[in-house]
């Protein structure tokens, strides 16, 4: 069985041939164009960048680097200027010291000095609170239990204290 086809067929299908040949060429027109308009987009977005965002960045950047420049000026400033110098004096004075006490004559002093030391007195031993503190636990004492009253007082049900509202009333 052969397949023939008819010529109006043959017509139509040319025809349709011919209308998806010139569809192909148009969407590979706009294909062009379109990847065209693409770079001639991220040209732009180039010079865009170029021109505002990179100049904005180093700005952004150099203030970052002059406030770090100058944290780091300070932190060396006070460096310099106060933890060296009380440093130096406090190991210049160590050094003084020590060279000092080498000297017999004020070994000789600090010897003297010592056998005329009191000898110490151990501190009695306390026992017990001292009257203060008794005073302080007595008015503790009577505040909380003042305070445990009040709460009482309060919170308890006292039946001869309700008042019945007048739409409460029994008329019998």
């Amino acid at each position: 069985m052969s397949l023939t086809l008819t010529r109006k067929r043959e017509k139509e299908i040319k025809k349709l041939r011919k209308q998806a040949e010139k569809l192909w060429s148009v969407q590979r027109d706009v294909g062009e164009r379109a990847g065209l308009l693409a770079h001639q987009a991220a040209d732009q977005a180039k010079a865009y960048g170029n021109e505002t965002l990179v100049p904005e960045a180093r700005r952004y950047a150099q203030r970052g680097v002059s406030k770090g420049r100058d944290a780091v000026s300070g932190v060396t400033h006070g460096w310099n200027d106060k933890v060296l110098p009380a440093v130096a004096t406090g190991l210049g004075s160590f050094a003084a010291y020590a060279q000092i006490a080498k000297d017999q004559r004020v070994k000789d002093a600090i010897s003297n000095v010592q056998r005329l030391r009191l000898p110490e007195v151990a501190p009695a031993k306390k026992s017990g609170p001292s009257a203060l503190q008794w005073v302080l636990i007595g008015v503790g004492t009577v505040a909380i239990a003042g305070a445990a009253y009040a709460a009482w007082q309060t919170l308890r049900a006292d039946d001869d204290l309700w008042i019945p509202d007048s739409d409460e009333v029994d008329p019998s």
